[in-house]
């Protein structure tokens, strides 16, 4: 089969998300741990975590470790997003009893982002959380009467020498009025080449690096005493409001309140906390001293399986393979698209790169569109998109939070409320009624002959009409659907032998045999190697 590419299917330009609207607000009411650790990271802005005993303000970039069996509140602030992540602790053990804060550099991004994809269940194989687990354990106890004392930190710096030597004139002067294109002319590099070497080493793009580096070194001046308003011109924005805007983006606090939880210093021209940082950064890069670095993406699959739900994609990271009913399709950075229920699937991700599910809706009779429907999503809507993931796949997310708000939206796009019920034909109905029987009885022997009598259809007709549907035959795709449940019985804790007879196999033997030639591990090493995903209330499948 060739690989169909975007470019050749219905693309629509509305917008399926408004980048500019402001994150609302979130909530968690005492999720609690009940069996695994959990580590709550702030990928934007700030939240208060609650225990019964301690109060702590996170920032972009720190997270906080909570053990199992300390119930907790999380506030989270407009404009910012708090992202849940369980790790694979059950590998490795854990001495960690208390709430601990941990401070993830800006590179550490895409990598924490992945984690929270294992959380929910639909990679294939376990984790290794290795990276995680040692920064935690490294990490010194939080000071909740010091939380907040410290500088701010300068953003993580390159190490190509082009985009390094870029960071440092940023530095060195934040209110620098080049643009991004004189400054790669300057170091002899396309705009693109700076644009990806400050994402792929820092983990965070050129313009909110530029940013992160001037927020930095107006909350430097702050410290020594100097009025927000000089501050803020003197790291080059032009307006109080953008200022303030900006500043609380990346610090979690407005310039005012930054600055009231901070002694005022002296004036003066010595060396402030951000030209010392500034000093040990550089001399790190340039001298090849390691800067913790996150381990790779790696690369990652998911199990052929049918759903009996639909469900919406995005490539937020690289490119992903994915097959739809036996076509073939890539998607790009930034593209959405839509999965169909009851149509046998599967991804496949290069390494770097990161797919995340934005919704789903129910349903159950196979609905396989003539175009594959695929919509791209512009850069700017990146956060808002990440926060549409965690509030539809857990419970921090805003009062009134309508799951169903995008996958109606991006329906709508290709005016496609068709793809909620199946597709046309004289057999259709008699299709739909085969996938409901048999998803509640999976065990069931009939033969499409058999199903034709009872339905009143030819089975020839309603083998096409099968096959138009799913792309499978109906015996391949009783056979993926069978696997397919497999795993959810095995997940569950089944036993072979009782996942066996929910699924129609003679005994635990027969289905060992089948799953192990559909999986390249048997049942039980399933059980302990194939899969991972939490099963913490917080986190929802």
């Amino acid at each position: 089969m060739d690989w169909q590419n975007v470019n050749d299917v219905v693309a629509h330009h509305q917008l399926l998300i408004e980048p500019t609207l402001e994150i609302p607000a979130a909530r968690a009411t005492s999720p609690g741990n009940a069996r695994e650790p959990s580590l709550l990271w702030m990928h934007t802005g700030a939240a208060r975590v609650q225990t019964a005993t301690e109060q702590h303000r996170l920032t972009a970039g720190q997270g906080i470790w909570m053990p199992a069996g300390v119930p907790y509140e999380v506030d989270v602030e407009a404009g910012s997003l708090a992202v849940p992540i369980f790790p694979a602790a059950g590998s490795r053990s854990t001495v960690i009893d208390r709430p601990l804060r941990v401070d993830f550099p800006g590179s550490w991004s895409d990598w924490l982002i992945h984690q929270f994809a294992r959380s929910l269940g639909y990679l294939r194989g376990a984790a290794d959380d290795s990276g995680l687990l040692d920064l935690v354990a490294n990490a010194h106890p939080a000071d909740p009467a010091h939380d907040d004392r410290g500088p701010l930190p300068v953003p993580p710096l390159p190490t190509s020498p082009e985009a390094l030597t870029v960071a440092r004139t940023l530095l060195q002067d934040p209110s620098h009025g080049a643009g991004i294109g004189e400054l790669a002319q300057s170091a002899g590099i396309s705009v693109r080449t700076l644009q990806q070497q400050f994402r792929n080493e820092t983990g965070l793009p050129f313009a909110r690096w530029r940013t992160a580096a001037r927020v930095a070194a107006a909350a430097s001046y702050l410290n020594l005493g100097h009025d927000i308003g000089w501050a803020g011109r003197q790291v080059g924005f032009s307006t109080p409001a953008g200022f303030t805007k900006a500043f609380h983006a990346h610090a979690g606090v407005t310039p005012s309140e930054y600055k009231g939880q901070h002694r005022d210093g002296p004036t003066g021209t010595f060396p402030s906390p951000l030209e010392a940082q500034i000093d040990a950064h550089t001399h790190r890069a340039a001298d090849g001293e390691a800067i913790a670095k996150p381990p790779p993406i790696p690369a990652s699959r998911t199990w052929n399986r049918i759903n009996d739900f639909h469900v919406l994609v995005w490539a937020c990271r690289g490119t992903a393979q994915l097959v739809v009913g036996g076509r073939k399709h890539r998607l790009r950075r930034g593209d959405a698209a839509w999965l169909p229920a009851g149509v046998p699937n599967s991804i496949t991700l290069p390494r770097g790169a990161l797919l995340l599910p934005l919704g789903s809706r129910p349903g159950s009779s196979a609905a396989l569109p003539a175009d594959f429907l695929i919509q791209s999503l512009p850069p700017q809507a990146e956060a808002r998109l990440l926060h549409t993931v965690v509030a539809n796949y857990s419970f921090i997310r805003p009062e009134g939070h309508d799951p169903n708000d995008i996958t109606r939206r991006f329906l709508e796009l290709f005016s496609a409320p068709r793809l909620l019920t199946a597709v046309g034909g004289s057999g259709v109905s008699a299709v739909s009624r085969i996938i409901e029987e048999i998803r509640r009885e999976p065990a069931s022997r009939r033969t499409l002959v058999q199903w034709g009598a009872e339905l009143g259809v030819d089975a020839r007709t309603l083998g096409h009409d099968f096959s138009d549907a799913t792309g499978q035959t109906y015996v391949q795709w009783r056979a993926q659907l069978r696997m397919t449940l497999a795993r959810q019985y095995l997940e569950e804790r089944m036993t072979v032998s009782q996942a066996a007879r929910k699924l129609g196999y003679t005994d635990a033997s027969a289905l060992t045999r089948v799953f192990t030639r559909a999986h390249g591990m048997s049942p039980r090493e399933y059980q302990r190697n194939g899969w991972q995903h939490t099963d913490e209330e917080l986190i929802l499948r």
